[in-house]
């Protein structure tokens, strides 16, 4: 077997695949015959993948005329492999054979995206907004919410595709049971109540606003519910509720009354939230034809079961390897209050870039499992997967990310929280400090959960891009000028002494800001009282030196090695843990320390500093579909490197049969002469990294595109 022999990585399961390719020549004939049958049979039973199975068994059924089995196979199919063209084909086909219009056009749309088939020739009358949000989120990726740059609409009987915004409305997101859906408006926090709605009514469908305008744009996405006339909110007895409500007009009049004081005028800006706190049952009135938002209640009030602030803070992009040497000099604040707490020294992330990385944070489960890798694609995190939000919520926490990006809303990461302020891309620690200040200020009478996403040292392509002013003013003139010509995605960018210059910038900011929110924690709280926890989520390449036509590793040391640190309630105090630590940690790690229950498959670890067991291995990887995957799997010493030969496909499997493999003493992953031939080092690292595999590999099975319908 294949776990007992060193002598090669990988080996492929030839019965299965022969198998397998036998029945894709079937169906290329249409033989969906009791052979046919037979042959999956015996697929299924030599160990082929369930999910190809399930795709063949449906086309089976499919050509049988057979389309609610089909279905049922389909579905079982697309929970393992959301993101594969012949998981949607089926579904199609199933869906338009049971009548169903909308969901087999959802999975044309998939297709026509990803394999340029045509957009379905017809689609269903009388589409509802649910059914024109369900069908523009098919046409768009994962990224940039509340934006839609092909929003669906009805143009008489014609539906078309165009640019928009789901601003003043619900945006299509799906929440946790129970939960009121995001309504979303826009976010100031002072100023006149309806200026932004003024410019987002003029730019909501322009491209410019689309393009390059909305990176700086705030939007307020809160889980509210549309009212048309009245409301009637219920207030505990002997408690208060601070109550968000937003408006669809400028100047928008409500009436307010109460037990003690009746029919109160209040004014609302369009789409924008404000605040009312309520002792007592109160009857919100619209007499005007325009309905209102109105959030769920916060209701105020601590818990001995709870820690009064729980505060998350991711810094994108900070390489720890790069920092750590330079932590006190570099990020004197910072360290200074994190001192008293526990860093963690040997910290890896699982993914080079933050598309993948995020959901892993957020749900302790690899990109492999948590199938989101791809930004261009649709679908959502798994229903069956608690997130860090909603653990929290669930523990009654009022929970909410003052600032952050909008990679994971749209793909359900976030959707335990109550309240988004997201931008596309302008994270600064400047506004994300003063925010966090204002949060507590405002809402701290609540137990609260808070997460920040901080973008002030993620570099980014230099072509049109306006550097720190203090970079430019003080690097001579051969550092400040670059010759690059071509675009780069940040996960390649080069070593070019510009972005190291403005790193070092965008370092000093995050250290003065959140310094300035850490020093206001310590003197708002006492050490028990609350639990802050800075962390990265994957490092940076231009510390990588290398020549302009050298292959950079996306997944070496300077790209996977991550912050994390820790201090508060129950958080050993000045320690510098040495022990192999991953980004899924922090999902389990906080279980622990705020007590939500961790469910048992989870890919987190409980660091052996917290009371768990240290782990022996970490493993960082590249799943992108189009170039090759990548593992690094890294012990104290050693580190086992992979490469495969072809391309990831577009769900995320790989073919390992032919992937270069080799293991290397750390510090010298994929140098020249100094891979190791030692059968120890094989016993250890070959099972692991199998093992790891197992939700990745092809076994060299491709289904063809799907055939144009």
């Amino acid at each position: 077997m294949m776990s007992d022999d060193f002598s090669i990585f990988w080996r492929n399961n030839e019965r299965a695949s022969a198998l397998f390719y036998g029945l894709l020549a079937r169906a290329e004939q249409d033989a969906y015959d009791d052979d046919f049958l037979a042959q999956l049979a015996a697929y299924r039973e030599a160990g082929g993948d369930a999910a190809h199975a399930d795709i063949l068994a449906a086309q089976y059924l499919l050509a049988n005329g057979d389309a609610e089995n089909a279905a049922v196979c389909a579905e079982r199919a697309y929970r393992k492999r959301p993101l594969n063209p012949a998981v949607w084909n089926v579904l199609a086909s199933a869906d338009e054979q049971r009548g169903d219009g909308l969901s087999a056009a959802i999975f044309r749309i998939y297709l026509h995206r990803f394999t340029h088939t045509p957009l379905p020739a017809s689609l269903p009358q009388g589409l509802n907004a649910a059914a024109l949000a369900r069908l523009t989120r098919a046409m768009n990726g994962a990224l940039n919410a509340p934006l839609a740059k092909s929003r669906a609409m009805c143009d008489g009987d014609v539906l078309v595709f165009r640019p928009d915004v789901f601003v003043g409305e619900y945006v299509p997101i799906t929440t946790p049971e129970g939960s009121a859906a995001y309504w979303c408006g826009t976010y100031a926090d002072g100023g006149f109540l309806s200026d932004r709605s003024y410019m987002m009514a003029d730019a909501r469908s322009k491209d410019w606003f689309q393009d390059n305008i909305c990176r700086d744009f705030p939007f307020d996405l809160q889980k509210a519910q549309e009212v048309h006339t009245a409301v009637n909110i219920d207030v505990p007895e002997g408690r208060e509720v601070l109550l968000p409500i937003a408006g669809t007009k400028p100047l928008q009049e409500l009436i307010i009354s109460t037990p003690t004081h009746a029919d109160q005028l209040a004014y609302l800006g369009q789409w924008f939230y404000s605040y009312m706190r309520l002792s007592a049952p109160t009857t919100i009135t619209c007499e005007e034809p325009a309905p209102f938002a109105v959030g769920t209640p916060i209701l105020l009030g601590h818990s001995a079961r709870r820690h009064k602030l729980v505060l998350n803070i991711l810094v994108d992009a900070l390489p720890w390897n790069i920092v750590r040497t330079h932590f006190s000099e570099w990020m004197p604040n910072i360290a200074r209050f994190f001192s008293n707490g526990t860093i963690f020294d040997a910290h890896f992330s699982t993914s080079e870039y933050t598309y993948p990385a995020l959901p892993a944070i957020e749900t302790g489960r690899y990109a492999h499992h948590t199938q989101l890798f791809q930004a261009d694609a649709s679908h959502e995190l798994s229903r069956t997967f608690l997130t860090l939000g909603e653990c929290m919520k669930d523990l009654g926490y009022y929970t909410a990310a003052p600032i952050l990006t909008t990679d994971s809303i749209y793909n359900g990461t976030m959707r335990g929280y109550d309240r988004l302020i997201p931008t596309v891309w302008n994270q600064p620690s400047g506004i994300g400090a003063e925010r966090a200040i204002h949060h507590i200020e405002a809402f701290g009478e609540a137990d609260l959960f808070a997460f920040l996403h901080l973008s002030d040292i993620h570099p980014w392509d230099a072509m049109g891009f306006n550097f720190h002013t203090a970079v430019e003013t003080h690097l001579p003139l051969d550092q400040r000028l670059f010759a690059w010509e071509k675009a780069t995605a940040s996960v390649r960018l080069p070593d070019f002494e510009i972005y190291k210059a403005q790193f070092r910038a965008g370092l000093r900011d995050v250290d003065r800001n959140i310094g300035m929110l850490l020093s206001y924690i310590e003197n708002h709280y006492e050490d028990d009282e609350y639990i802050v926890s800075l962390y990265s989520d994957h490092g940076s390449s231009v510390f990588t030196p290398r020549r302009d036509e050298d292959p950079l590793d996306i997944i070496g040391e300077n790209s996977t090695m991550a912050a994390w640190m820790m201090r508060g309630a129950g958080v050993p105090k000045g320690v510098i843990a040495n022990e192999l630590t991953s980004a899924v940690d922090l999902y389990p790690t906080l279980g622990a320390l705020c007590h939500f229950p961790v469910a048992s498959d989870i890919d987190g670890n409980l660091p052996a500093v917290f009371g768990g067991t240290a782990r022996d291995a970490v493993y960082s990887f590249s799943l992108y579909p189009g170039q090759t995957f990548k593992l690094a799997a890294r012990t104290a010493t050693h580190a086992l490197r992979l490469e495969t030969k072809d391309v990831t496909q577009p769900d995320g499997t790989a073919d390992f049969a032919e992937a270069c493999v080799g293991i290397y003493p750390r510090g010298h992953e994929l140098a020249a002469g100094c891979a190791l031939d030692n059968a120890e080092l094989q016993a250890f690292f070959y099972p692991r990294a199998r093992d790891f595999l197992k939700g990745i590999t092809s076994n060299g099975e491709v289904f063809p595109p799907p055939k144009e319908v």
